[in-house]
């Protein structure tokens, strides 16, 4: 099970975000033609801009290689860790309550 491919966005084969190398990566592909295809795409009418918010998209989702989690994944538990610190409620034990103006009154 070890040897199960993963996606991953590419740290060496990248233009922009690596991306389309981590595609081509994952699928054995030649990473040029995997571009090719993708600028093809991206100009098609009525296809261009899905193909842009897309890309962007799998940005936020697919991991770099050198990344343990995705940048999604990595906002998940941060916005996780926010929330379960405000529920935690500190308590101080052997704290004593002086009124500072209490010495001014002696005074």
């Amino acid at each position: 099970m070890s040897d199960k491919k993963k996606l991953y966005r590419s740290s060496e084969d990248r233009w922009i975000a690596g991306v389309l190398g981590g595609i081509s990566a994952y699928f054995d592909w030649n990473s040029t033609l995997v571009r090719i295809l993708y600028i093809i795409l991206m100009f098609t009418p009525g296809v261009g801009l899905v193909a842009i918010l897309a890309y962007i998209v799998m940005i936020a989702i697919i991991p770099a290689e050198n990344a343990p989690v995705s940048f999604f994944n990595q906002l998940k538990s941060t916005y996780k860790n926010q929330n379960s610190s405000k529920k935690s409620r500190k308590v101080i034990h052997g704290v004593e309550e002086e009124d500072i103006n209490h010495d001014k009154k002696r005074g």
